[in-house]
């Protein structure tokens, strides 16, 4: 008896020591912001600066999505950046990608400080624009951003804008040079 029950248990024993514990799948908290979570200036010229961030942030995956709408076409850029006093301390955020209406902000990822950004993003007026940060807090994590919106020229401004320079050749070759002789 002893020896049909050996291998029995010898085979359960190596069916447990083999099987991993399932991993469960990371769990990511989504946080909606609006314009109204950001301070959006309007300038006198038509630009527009805001400064947003977050504070605090609980341990864990998280995902911050901020959507705001300007009334203008306009191109912007914005930045991120975090820092932290020690490496995977409690107050470490890892940024894993950060989007500003879908194309990447590039820079530094990973390690004590963190800086990303991105240029030349077209705004499209009245239309909802978005950034997506995404990243790892280990406790009490923050981040810092900014952005800048400018305008961009209107189509009749770029006509008027060539026809000015066309107009300037057309000028320039035109104009009669007088020649000197030397005798």
């Amino acid at each position: 008896m002893i020896n049909k029950l050996l291998p029995a248990l010898g085979a359960i024993a190596a069916v447990v020591s083999f099987s991993g514990v399932a991993q469960a799948a990371p769990v990511i908290t989504t946080t909606n912001y609006t314009g109204a979570n950001m301070n959006i200036v309007p300038g006198v010229d038509g630009t527009y600066s805001a400064d947003f961030g977050k504070a605090g942030i609980k341990a864990g995956n998280f995902e911050h999505i901020y959507t705001f709408t300007l009334p203008a076409y306009l191109t912007g850029s914005a930045s991120i950046n975090t820092s932290a006093v020690k490496l995977k301390a409690a107050n470490d955020l890892d940024l894993f990608s950060v989007t500003f209406n879908g194309v990447a902000l590039t820079g530094t990822y990973g390690g004590l400080n963190e800086a990303v950004f991105a240029n030349d993003v077209p705004i499209v007026a009245g239309k909802e624009n978005t950034i997506v940060i995404k990243g790892l807090s280990r406790g009490n994590g923050s981040y810092g951003a900014q952005a800048t919106f400018a305008p961009v020229p209107e189509p009749a401004s770029w006509a008027m804008m060539i026809g000015g320079f066309a107009f300037v050749g057309g000028a320039v070759r035109r104009r009669n040079t007088a020649r000197v002789a030397f005798a």
